[in-house]
This record gives structure tokens, sequence and C-alpha cells, in this order.
């Protein structure tokens, strides 16, 4: 069977002339409408239900930027299981559950780089390919195979700039089997983000931090623009569009374009010289729980990770593709930035809408016609949900 060439989503001269269009007549992609029950975010059993099926499917990890050299390691929580990625000598990105083999401790802590992984609290040592190499007085443990006790490693896969997981459980059925190969061909292949993600080698920087919200809640605020004007009237609004997107899906991914004002410009210029860069923030939808966002100067590479019902863990990896000089100036910069002010008022109205929820005033909360890519995020998980039973 042939590799398909054409990527499943609209080249950049497409985009521009959607988005010139909506201009034109005050209009934005529209979808179906979706009601999503508020039991939903607060019900215990629902959580965990969503937990034990994040775990059943692939997922994205993180950039390999972030691991870009052999002994690099990071780790992560993912769904509630601690792990970590690691670049071997022979180039190949790995990911391990992050415990020692003999006491259970975590064995790796941040980010780092190292030319084996030396377990802090006795010494155990592990070559980057997760092999056993060396047990402090071996004699006091007559009965050991040290190959068999190596790290345990989870499947994964390295695509176009991403370190994507494997299912951290083991579904049952055929059709759940079925459901899971193909989510894990709409992450592995890379064409949809490829020439936006793979150029940004530089990582500038990781930060997480614990949100005080559903991990839905938090997703949700990502996928619609029809919140520019109220929320960002001092930040995003005077660039940007407010209510003005295009939505695309490839499987059960998407990609919502915001376009910046800027883009009227191309109106007097040939087709063939558009182009959406410097002129449309991209929001790649990576389903379940991850987005590749791009900005004129960076990338971000933006996990969450649900920790309760009422909190998600927000990682952000940022990346450019600048050189060594212009990352350090961005790590330097001092006051906030347009982006972390932005990012902050989006996170301020998703924890009200956290506190909202508990105050037994909706039994539903409605997405309309024009914030259909959040209406599709749920009814896939709907569908997820139905596989993993």
């Amino acid at each position: 069977m042939s590799i398909p060439t054409q990527s499943p989503i609209a080249a950049d001269a497409e985009i521009v002339r959607r988005v010139l269009a909506h201009i034109d007549t005050g209009t934005t992609d529209e979808g179906d409408v979706w009601r999503e029950p508020v039991e939903n975010y607060l019900e215990p059993t629902r959580f965990t239900a969503e937990l034990e099926t994040l775990r059943s499917f692939p997922s994205v990890y993180l950039p390999s930027a972030a691991i870009p050299r052999a002994g690099d390691h990071a780790e992560r929580v993912a769904f509630g299981v601690p792990l970590f990625a690691v670049r071997g000598h022979d180039g190949r990105a790995r990911v391990f559950r992050n415990a020692c083999r003999h006491r259970a401790l975590a064995l790796v802590e941040d980010r780092g780089c190292s030319h084996a992984l030396v377990c802090r609290y006795h010494g155990w040592t592990y070559r980057l390919d997760g092999s056993l190499s060396h047990v402090p007085k071996a004699e006091a443990f007559p009965d050991l195979d040290m190959s068999s006790r190596g790290l345990v490693e989870v499947d994964s896969y390295e695509v176009d700039g991403l370190v994507v997981l494997g299912p951290l459980r083991r579904i049952r059925g055929e059709p759940g089997r079925a459901a899971v190969d193909a989510a894990t061909a709409a992450l592995t292949d890379g064409r949809p983000w490829r020439d936006k993600l793979f150029p940004t080698e530089r990582l500038v920087r990781v930060d997480a931090t614990v949100r005080p919200m559903n991990w839905k809640v938090l997703v949700e605020q990502f996928l619609e623009g029809y919140h520019i004007r109220s929320t960002h009237t001092d930040t995003f609004f005077p660039l940007q569009y407010d209510d003005l997107n295009v939505v695309e899906a490839f499987g059960p991914n998407s990609r919502i374009a915001f376009p910046y004002r800027s883009i009227e410009r191309l109106r007097d210029r040939p087709e063939s010289t558009w182009t959406t860069d410097r002129r449309v923030t991209y929001v790649y939808h990576l389903f379940p729980n991850a987005m590749v966002v791009t900005f004129p100067d960076q990338v971000l590479v933006i996990v969450i990770d649900p920790v309760d019902i009422d909190h998600s863990t927000l990682t952000i990896y940022a990346m450019t593709t600048g050189t060594e000089d212009a990352a350090a100036a961005v790590r330097a910069a001092d006051g906030p930035s347009l982006l972390s002010m932005g990012g902050d008022e989006d996170n301020a109205m998703s924890e009200a809408v956290q506190r909202g929820l508990r105050a037994g005033a909706n039994t539903f909360v409605e997405f309309g016609r024009h914030e259909s890519a959040i209406g599709r995020f749920h009814a896939t998980l709907d569908e997820r949900l139905a596989c993993a039973r």
C-alpha cells in the first residue's frame, strides 16, 4: 500500500482564501451545536473512566526538541503514570516508566543529560537503552537476573518533531483494538504539522503548572475564537479577528486557524505568493490533550494532564527556529509578553468556568455553531469511552 503524500489539511493559499471570504461576509466556519452535561466535568466515576480511557489510547508525550542529544532526558506524569523519555546513543528516543527496578524510586526528575541513568537512592545504574548495567554489592542479590531487570519501556514513536506514546494499558475487544490502531495512525502521520513544527529545533523554555480546572475545560479554551474580543480586549483582539476561524479535521484531530488582521495585505498580491506565515496562528489539537500552537517567532507544544476533577497540569514547551543568541534573548526578556498575558487571560476564564460548573445553575454547557471543534472533541471522547468499556 502506498503512503499518501498530500496533506489532509488545506494549503496556505486555500486558508487565505477562506479567511478573506469570511472577512468580506462577516462569517466564520460553522459546525454542529453540542451540549455537554455538567456532570461529565464533576462526577468522580466519569473522571476515573476518562483516565482509564486516556491510558488506553496513544497521545503526544513531548517535542523532540526537549531531548535533542544522546543522554538528554525529561520526565512528565501522563494520565497519572510517571514516565520519562531519553535519547539513546543510537539516536533513538525511548520512553520508560519512571521507576528504578530495585525500590521503585523515580529515576528521573525534571530535565537533564547524562551518560547513564543512576538511581540516587542505592546507585543502581541503567544504560540509555534501559538495560541494567551495574548493581552495587551485587552479591547481596543472589537471585538477581540483570538481563530481566532493565527499565520498563512503553511503546513510543518519534514523528516529525513529536514523541508519541503508545497505549499505557491494553484495551480489550476487537473494536477497541481497531480504534487504537486508527488513533495511532492519526498521531504518527506528521504531514499536517510537519512544516510548522519540525523546523523549530531549539527549546527555549519549559513551564509546568497545576491549574484549578478540569482537563476538558482547559482543552476547550484553545479551540474557538468566539471569545477574542471579550477576553483579549487589549492583547490579541487588536491584532486578530473576533469569532473568525477556519476549522479543519484530520482523523480525531483538528486544526483551528486564528488569522491576524495583517492577512488583508495579501489581497493585492499574487496568490502564488500567499503564505500564512506571520499572518495566522494555528492551533493543532492532537487528540486528546496536546496542542501545537504556532506564533511568528516561536511554536508551543502544550500538553494537558488530568490530575483530578478540579485540577490539571499544563506543560508548555516553547521552541524557536532562531539562533542561540535569539533564543537567549527570549529567555532573558523582562516583563510579561503578549503571549503570557493572553494565556493568563484564558486561564482566568477557565478557572472561573470551573467554579461556575459547581454553582448548580446549568445542567449542560452549550457550545454553539462557532465552537464546533469543542463539540467534536467531546464527541470523539465519548466514542473512545465506549470503546474502552
